[in-house]
């Protein structure tokens, strides 16, 4: 009986250490488990944390992009067109949001070629504001220019606003340019024929008076008649071009106080485009200020002649 119990404890003793030992192994393989998933989150974590990072080029190229669309905002606030600008900050948008996947997904972007659009950008913007500019010169102009047709030259200045409307700003300035020159042209005839008409007469008159029977005489006079009308219309074509010159100047500098008062007073325009104006509105008075001694040197010279 003794045998019987000795031996029921020892086969209970051994059943309790299988099973506890067997206990101590599931508990390694479940630890085990845990720890690879653990270590695999870790990795998935850190692989999402790189995806985030970018490069310093990546940054710098979203920082001009928030400049060119603050531009946006500038030129629309100053009454701009800015579609093709728009339309232009969307390309440059994509293509970065395209490198940026391409620098995520580990390959080697290049953010020159949105760089190189924001630079277009920056030109646009210029060339925008230059534009608005000029057209405001021009129409000065054309209000103080007065005794000839002026035809010509309004529907010129009709097809430069535009061209300006539609954005096409490099059309626009060319067409400035033409009126600019029509206007030259227009005085310079309308001079031309006012003088000839007055010498003409006068002399003409004094001619059929007193010489028409000598035809020798007549001819020689009528030789000096012109040779001095010639020099009469140059420097009637040169009090013109020095005036019309300082009405150019006086409208400049009109324009410079207005966006000197709309920058400091009003807060009208940004920095970038006051000193853009500023800049633009001083060539054009240095560019004056050549002219107009030159113009009068030559004036003064002519009428030496005429004494």
């Amino acid at each position: 009986m003794r045998l019987v119990t000795v031996i029921a404890v020892l086969a209970l003793l051994s059943f309790l250490a299988f099973a506890a030992s067997n206990a101590t192994g599931n508990e390694s393989v479940v630890n085990a488990s845990i720890n690879k998933t653990i270590t695999a989150s870790n990795e998935s974590l850190t692989s999402n944390v790189n995806k985030t990072k970018i490069s310093e080029t990546a940054l710098k190229t979203d920082l001009a992009l928030k400049s060119a669309e603050e531009d946006l905002r500038e030129m629309t606030k100053n009454g701009l067109p800015a579609t093709r600008y728009s339309d232009n900050i969307a390309i440059a948008r994509q293509m970065y949001e395209a490198q940026l996947a391409l620098e995520g997904a580990g390959g080697k972007p290049d953010y020159s070629i949105v760089l190189d659009k924001i630079n277009e950008l920056k030109v646009l913007k210029q060339m925008a504001f230059r534009a608005l500019d000029e057209l405001k010169v021009l129409n000065a102009t054309i209000n103080q220019t007065s005794g000839v047709d002026l035809a010509p030259v309004l529907e010129l200045y009709s097809k430069a606003r535009e061209e300006f409307k539609s954005e096409r700003y490099e059309e626009s300035l060319a067409l400035v340019d033409k009126a600019y020159k029509k206007i030259s042209e227009l005085e310079a005839t309308q001079t031309k024929i006012k003088a000839i008409y007055e010498a003409t007469y006068r002399n003409l008159e004094y001619f059929l008076k007193e010489n028409w029977r000598e035809v020798a005489v007549s001819l020689a006079a009528l030789a000096a008649v012109i040779a001095l009308t010639y020099n009469r219309i140059i420097c009637w074509r040169l009090e013109k071009a020095i005036h019309a010159l300082e009405g150019r100047k006086n409208v400049v500098r009109k324009l410079i106080a207005e966006t000197q008062k709309d920058y400091f007073e009003n807060n009208k325009v940004s920095e970038s485009t006051y000193h853009i104006r500023t800049k633009k509105y001083a060539e054009l008075i240095r560019d004056i200020n050549r002219q107009i001694p030159l113009l009068k040197e030559e004036l003064a010279m002519r009428r030496k002649r005429r004494i």
